[in-house]
């Protein structure tokens, strides 16, 4: 547990959680569409609160921005982002020895691939908080309301389904960072990836959903969850051998 601790928290603290927080919030901004082109124009005039004026609630706005086609395209790099190269990185330095000899070969490795995963998740969900935030800060601002937060809808599912999304993408960018020793590639490669899976289930499968990766926040929970096990075997698989080679 202290080796997953530890880890996360250097996921988070760093420099490049935050630059991914802020990327990410603003796709997710820019996915909600329509509805925010002209939200201050509204909230300046308070047009908003006329009756049906503006029509949305903030969980309509934050489903939207979740399933929006810009803020899906950008997950998979964006989630990679704060952690998915940091045990190649260890390995390539020589900071992999000590750092196994002080923790153990087996702590490592579950240091590594849950720091990975649950920091790709915790991006998205915070991605999803700051947004919150500043919808709610624009209103305040302009109107001298909070914002509806409406009936909900399949707001809560909506948003484990795109938590679970960015760990997978985060494990995927550790796996293929680690099996072809580049950096890089832990951020492209989930990109690549994810596009060129997408192009395939449009083209050819259009009926598999969960083929398509810009459909797995409207998918099914159950998949998703075993994907993510299934990252996280082959984390440890990598993770093992590259421990193996350097130690």
């Amino acid at each position: 547990m202290k080796c997953i601790y530890y880890d996360l928290r250097r996921a988070i603290a760093g420099r490049w959680f935050f630059a991914a927080l802020i990327a990410t919030t603003v796709a997710l901004y820019l996915s909600v569409g329509q509805a925010t082109y002209g939200l201050i124009g509204y909230l300046e005039s308070y047009e908003l609160f006329e009756e049906n004026s503006f029509g949305y609630s903030m969980t309509d706005m934050l489903t939207m921005g979740m399933k929006g086609d810009f803020g899906l395209l950008t997950l998979p790099a964006l989630s990679a982002l704060p952690f998915a190269a940091q045990a190649l990185h260890e390995i390539k330095s020589g900071a992999i020895r000590p750092a196994v000899f002080r923790t153990g070969r087996n702590s490592w490795i579950i240091g590594k691939a849950a720091g990975c995963v649950i920091s790709g998740m915790l991006l998205q969900g915070a991605a999803i908080g700051l947004l919150f935030l500043i919808l709610n800060g624009l209103m305040r601002g302009y109107a001298g309301q909070w914002f509806p937060w409406g009936d909900g809808g399949d707001f809560w599912p909506m948003l484990l389904r795109r938590m679970l999304c960015g760990g997978i993408w985060a494990g995927v960018g550790c796996v293929i960072a680690l099996a072809t020793e580049t950096a890089s590639a832990a951020y492209l490669a989930p990109l690549c990836l994810c596009y060129a899976l997408m192009m395939i289930g449009t083209r050819f499968f259009p009926d598999a959903m969960m083929l398509n990766p810009m459909q797995w926040v409207s998918g099914a929970t159950w998949f998703l969850t075993i994907v993510l096990a299934f990252t996280l075997a082959l984390q440890a698989l990598f993770l093992k051998r590259g421990a193996q080679k350097y130690v």
